[in-house]
């Protein structure tokens, strides 16, 4: 991993947006066979895919593999080769999926044949490089099989996507590895949108990892009939991530003909085109800190039920994520998840210890019990624990707790654990209290810059007040996603309201909605310090917020001097030009300038330097007009001007 200044250069070097490219993934033969491959390849190239993701192997393989061939695997005919010749005559790349060795490897499927070692993976991936094809992707490779197919890729020249499933983080460790050594070994991460609930924030997962480890982020949508029934909701989850990270491609999942025939990747790009990008957030650094031990793959999987509120609180609250194994010297925020305690003590290091010294928040969650010794006293007493003895209680249903007056779902109802911290043991704040079996326990505290989240396995209601703490963002739960930038963007996976105070000095907002059904509603709104509307299930809504933005142009050159052939000569009381001259100015938060020489425009673009060089002989007026949004301001100066 590169150090923090590269990333954040690298972020602030990053355009702002780029054209929205559309890849298709097959994850079967059906829809090829049925369609046949040329008009299958043609359609695509209509379609505008640029990539087509073909799992060449469902169950049965469809490319010759003298591999698979020898694990006693059943052979489906060459299918790749026909689609390989004509996709690439349209100029459309295919990418193959081999992700069901995995599935062989981890579940032992149904399908016949021998599970693969390493050495058959990279075997059977030189197999595919030989029949051309451009790309590799996956799901849930084992770390070790990871680094092997990604040295492999390189030595080819050909990209590696590795599609993350949030419980890969947990097999990772228990295969002694971890999730920081498995997602080094990739090109790009996928992000893949399957079902239409909380989940959608977990997915977010892979963004956090391929931030700081500089990997591409593509997106995936869930086939039509897990999104809801609905192609239309395909889209707008697909617009969703679009906005929210300016991927360089979205990939839609189609199984059927009807599918494919109604879905109009195009439809994406129209949505959000008049939608900026915004890369510039701050980072919100979840630092998980845990060990290589096998006894910590519990932990992972209490991380992965927690990222929903984790995740969609930081985005709720203008900030990106990163995910890393150690603090990030220049993050806004800290998230420390940790083991704690299960068996043995997990010492904490300097560098996460440190963190409590320094004025940014720290936000602090085990994944057990909080030990009694050592360092974990002193961090007991940061975060106003006076509490020695307590018990980890685990459970399987939701509990209900309150923050400020307003009833949550603090813990999931998958599983998790939490300390059983009464409120009246604790002298920092208690923001968050539930009763459980009768007693009262303190879920949130606060004490100065640090809180602790007591439990792991977090519901993702628990997003209104970890986004609350951070910036008063969200003012109650809201039952989607949220990703607030100057363009801010919220999914409904429920029927919910949405009430927000974006950390912004906001004008007003101009937004759009697009239901379920594809119906979309356009509008703009004075913002008076809070928002709020009512979603139904699928609906996407994009907001562009205009800022209170003080705004400003200078017209610094030529001004008060003698200037010949644009170089300056002696201060006069009057401005002179001879010959010609570049007209500079500065501006503080404008888009596009124009300017106008005695009122005839003569330049509008970005650049604060134009060169005029016109024939002229007179007293001349210089006009700069500064544009943001629907604002503009102006200078004026007059120059005596001799040019021939």
């Amino acid at each position: 991993m590169k150090g923090v200044a590269a990333v954040l250069i690298a972020l602030l070097l990053a355009p702002a947006a780029q054209a929205l490219q559309y890849g298709i993934h097959c994850d079967g033969v059906e829809l090829i066979n049925e369609m046949g491959v040329e008009d299958f390849v043609n359609s695509c190239y209509d379609k505008r895919y640029s990539i087509i993701l073909f799992n060449a192997m469902p169950w049965d393989y469809y490319f010759q593999s003298p591999t698979l061939q020898s694990l006693g695997w059943e052979y489906g005919g060459d299918l790749l080769s026909l689609l390989i010749q004509n996709a690439h005559e349209k100029g459309v790349k295919v990418y193959v999926d081999i992700q069901t060795l995995a599935w062989k490897l981890r579940d032992n499927y149904g399908n016949p044949g021998r599970t693969p070692t390493t050495e058959d993976v990279v075997q059977i991936v030189e197999e595919l490089i030989d029949y051309g094809v451009d790309g590799i992707s996956e799901e849930m490779f084992p770390s070790e099989w990871m680094a092997a197919v990604y040295e492999k890729c390189n030595d080819y020249g050909i990209p590696y996507i590795h599609k993350h499933i949030p419980y890969d983080v947990a097999w990772f460790n228990g295969e002694g590895s971890t999730v920081f050594d498995a997602y080094a070994n990739c090109s790009i991460l996928m992000t893949e949108d399957y079902y239409m609930n909380d989940d959608l924030a977990r997915w977010e997962m892979a963004a956090g990892f391929a931030f700081p480890f500089e990997k591409k982020l593509w997106i995936k949508s869930c086939p039509d009939d897990w999104a809801l029934g609905s192609i239309e909701n395909m889209e707008n989850v697909l617009a969703f991530r679009a906005v929210e990270y300016n991927p360089e491609y979205v990939f839609a999942m189609i199984y059927d003909k009807e599918t494919f025939e109604n879905f109009e990747p195009s439809e994406i790009g129209d949505m959000v085109e008049n939608f900026t990008y915004d890369d510039n957030k701050p980072i919100l650094n979840v630092v998980i800190y845990l060990t290589h031990e096998k006894e910590d793959m519990d932990a992972w999987q209490l991380f992965d039920i927690s990222y929903s509120a984790i995740a969609n609180a930081a985005e709720a609250s203008g900030y990106r994520v990163f995910i890393t194994d150690k603090p990030l010297e220049d993050a806004s925020a800290y998230y420390v998840y940790t083991r704690g305690r299960m068996n043995t003590t997990l010492h904490l290091p300097p560098s996460i210890l440190s963190l409590f010294n320094q004025s940014k928040p720290v936000f602090f969650e085990v994944a057990y019990d909080l030990p009694r010794g050592d360092e974990w006293s002193t961090v007991r007493g940061y975060l106003g624990i006076n509490q020695n003895e307590f018990e980890t209680l685990f459970g399987t249903t939701r509990i209900l707790a309150t923050y400020e007056g307003t009833s949550y779902y603090h813990l999931s109802n998958d599983w998790y654990l939490f300390n059983s911290i009464e409120s009246q043991n604790v002298y920092g704040e208690v923001l968050s209290s539930g009763k459980v079996h009768g007693k009262e326990y303190a879920f949130i505290i606060k004490n100065g810059n640090f809180v602790f989240i007591n439990g792991a396995g977090l519901d993702g209601e628990t997003s209104y007040p970890i986004s609350n703490i951070l910036n008063d963002a969200l003012q109650q739960p809201f039952q989607g996603v949220a990703s607030v930038g100057k363009t801010s963007v919220f999914y409904a996976y429920e029927d919910t309201t949405l009430k927000i105070k974006f950390p912004y000095d906001v004008e007003s907002v101009e937004y759009m909605k697009r239901d379920i059904d594809g119906n979309v509603e356009t509008g703009k709104a004075i913002y008076t310090g809070e928002y709020g509307c009512y979603l139904e299930r699928g609906d996407l809504f994009i907001m562009k917020l205009i800022l209170n933005e003080t705004i400003g142009i200078n017209i610094t050159k030529p001004r008060g001097y003698l200037y010949i052939n644009d170089r300056e000569i002696m201060p006069t009381e009057k401005t002179v030009v001879i010959g010609k001259i570049t007209i500079e100015t500065s501006t503080l938060n404008i888009d596009s300038i124009n300017i106008y020489i005695n009122n005839e425009l003569k330049y509008s673009g970005n650049e604060t330097r134009w060169l005029f060089d016109e024939a002229a002989f007179g007293w001349y007026e210089i006009k700069a007009i500064g544009h943001r949004n629907d604002k503009y301001c102006e200078d004026v100066i007059n120059a005596f001007i001799v040019n021939w």
